[in-house]
């Protein structure tokens, strides 16, 4: 592993093409988009960090949680615990490139059996190369000095409150090992099992989109500290996902912001690989006047939807338009293939939400030539996906901005 101390004390781990593969393909078992991606950066910096911290400081460092619990786990909450010798150790990762400051959730702050000593502030880049640890602070300074955000119940730290030398944590956590460095923290209410059976039930519906939002915190932090009812509750909700929407996700996350460095996936091509930029047909001529000129960036996908014995085929285009502030507008539409001058009817173009919701979705009529949905925004970091659904058959392409 290739590791580097930066200007101030930040650390660089380089993480091998072995270990992003074998952490993507971990992922799998998680029930969204969304939550397959937090698994994947999770597993990146968990083991970046421990092999790392295994060969450098502490040899006996330990993961805090057993392999049982990574399904339910992140299935939830962003995170990673690592023991090192008495010290609980939290990384917190994120794609964002704005490090202006550090959230928490409250889970690893409020539950008892999870606070840490240390949290440590890890940024991931968005090809997953490289981990980078900019910060740290204690549970006593993230008790006192942040600001708790009651909508996405975390703790909000600015990063000038983090100390950013990666050199004063390890003096810190050699020579203060016997000092406290968790504030108190009050205790839980207890549950019975008639509550956690219609908890299990309630916030096992797929329709609830946030279940750690949609009961008060008291109520979550016991059922989602319990590892028997958290592990209850994601195969409720994979159970119920996997009635209710039965969508051909696509195994890879694409990566629009490697889009903006001109790196794409293989399976996604210039748009003349399916149009000719001389061709008079309505599809070509609409795609250069409905907007998509005014984009920097246009990919175009071979989308097969089989229906029984029958393959329809469709193309997905995807343009983006990099504006101000990290934030990306993107268009999506849909085009006939193999020199059909229709889409089939009542096909659906769909976005979705990282946790699977509908945001959007137009379905094409009899002799339509294309469909397209609204304009919308994005910023670093954000997930979605884009739908293509024709009768029973659904697939969907997984995008991270």
């Amino acid at each position: 592993m290739t590791y580097a101390f930066t200007e101030p004390q930040e650390l660089l781990l380089e993480i091998s093409p072995s270990l992003q593969t074998s952490s993507w393909q971990e992922s799998q078992m998680y029930a969204t988009p969304n939550s397959r991606w937090r698994a994947y950066m999770n597993q990146i910096c968990l083991h970046g960090f421990l092999n790392w911290v295994k060969a450098e400081y502490v040899p006996e460092a330990s993961i805090w949680y057993g392999s049982p619990g990574f399904p339910a786990f992140w299935e939830f909450v962003n995170g990673t615990a690592i023991l090192l010798k008495e010290k609980r150790v939290v990384l917190i990762p994120s794609e964002a490139i704005d490090d202006s400051e550090l959230e928490v959730p409250q889970e690893w702050v409020d539950i008892s059996s999870w606070a840490a000593d240390y949290y440590l502030a890890v940024q991931i880049t968005p090809d997953g190369e490289w981990v980078r640890i900019w910060g740290y602070i204690t549970h006593t300074e993230l008790k006192s000095l942040a600001d708790y955000d009651q909508v996405d119940r975390t703790y909000c730290i600015d990063a000038r409150h983090l100390i950013k030398d990666l050199n004063a944590f390890w003096m810190t956590y050699q020579f203060c090992g016997t000092e406290e460095m968790k504030a108190e923290i009050a205790p839980l209410a207890e549950l019975s099992t008639v509550q956690v059976e219609n908890l299990v039930q309630q916030l096992g519906n797929y329709s609830v989109t946030f279940p750690r939002l949609a009961v008060p915190f008291t109520t979550w932090g016991v059922l989602v500290e319990n590892e028997q009812w958290r592990q209850r509750l994601y195969q409720q909700r994979l159970q119920y996902l996997r009635q209710a929407a039965p969508t051909q996700f696509s195994q890879v996350q694409v990566s629009l912001s490697r889009w903006l460095e001109q790196i794409y996936d293989a399976s996604w091509q210039a748009i003349e690989t399916f149009f000719e930029p001389n061709s008079s047909s309505l599809a070509f001529n609409f795609r250069t006047s409905s907007g998509l000129n005014a984009a920097t960036i246009k990919r175009a996908k071979l989308i097969d939807l089989r229906i029984e014995i029958e393959v329809q085929k469709v193309i997905l285009l995807v343009a983006l338009i990099p504006e101000a502030n990290q934030q990306v507008t993107i268009r999506v539409q849909l085009h006939p293939a193999c020199n059909q001058p229709y889409l089939p009817a009542n096909i659906k173009l769909v976005l979705l939400s990282d946790q699977g919701e509908i945001l959007q979705q137009v379905q094409a009529r009899i002799q339509d030539i294309y469909v397209q949905l609204k304009l919308f925004d994005g910023e670093v970091g954000e997930c979605f996906s884009i739908q293509v659904a024709l009768d029973s058959c659904q697939i969907a392409e997984s995008f991270v901005i």
